[in-house]
């Protein structure tokens, strides 16, 4: 996979006298960008499953953890946990809404969400999550938790790794939003912490770190 996720400079700064030389198409520099932005999609559904699957954070703080810090939002990794850690498991156990979908959806407020009182500004976040919402439901057929969690049909209990690919799918599908909005945060994302995978005992070792410093040890 290229490591290459900045799209090239655009036509007409400087983007025109390269395509007469090099006698490339205008559309080739779309077909760039759309490369680009599926290996980044790619990076945030891995990323957020392998938090997941590895018990290091919930459903609903790995997807706002990941897209906050991979496209250097302004939370800090504590305060980015914190504001997601009631909305897992269906608002706090109880099997409501999604914990993956509302950890995207506090995502796309950070992002695309207005910053103050005023009228107007608050149309793209209220599209963007009326999108979200709409593409969740049309591949998970629901967006509450009890449901997408109940057995299935053919007696298979659904286990933790229902939950892994629903967040990072959910994951995925906001950051193609917020890049719909925003293109330019393409240019800001933090590839060295989006390509990294924890291994099983690297994650257990930052679980015991973790409740040791929460413990006063």
């Amino acid at each position: 996979m290229s490591s290459h996720l900045v799209p090239p400079n655009p036509v007409g700064a400087g983007g025109a006298d390269r395509e007469k030389v090099s006698g490339s198409r205008p559309s080739d520099g779309c077909q760039s960008i759309a490369r680009a932005e599926s290996e980044l999609e790619a990076l945030i559904r891995e990323r957020v499953a392998n938090v997941f699957s590895t018990r290091q954070l919930s459903c609903a703080e790995s997807v706002l953890s990941v897209l906050n810090r991979g496209f250097g939002g302004a939370l800090s990794d504590a305060l980015a946990v914190r504001l997601a850690s009631g909305f897992s498991e269906g608002l706090g156990r109880s099997g409501c809404l999604c914990g993956a979908l509302s950890g995207a959806v506090m995502a796309l407020g950070l992002f695309l969400g207005r910053d103050g009182p005023g009228i107007g500004g608050g149309r793209p976040v209220k599209e963007a999550v009326t999108g979200l919402r709409r593409e969740f439901r049309s591949v998970y057929k629901s967006t509450c938790c009890r449901i997408l969690t109940k057995n299935h049909a053919d007696g298979r209990r659904a286990n933790r790794l229902d939950c892994t690919q629903i967040s990072g799918e959910t994951a995925r599908m906001a950051a193609r939003i917020m890049l719909a909005y925003r293109p330019a945060l393409i240019a800001q994302v933090d590839l060295d912490y989006l390509s990294r995978r924890d291994s099983a005992t690297g994650a257990g070792l930052k679980i015991l770190l973790g409740t040791l410093q929460r413990n006063g040890h």
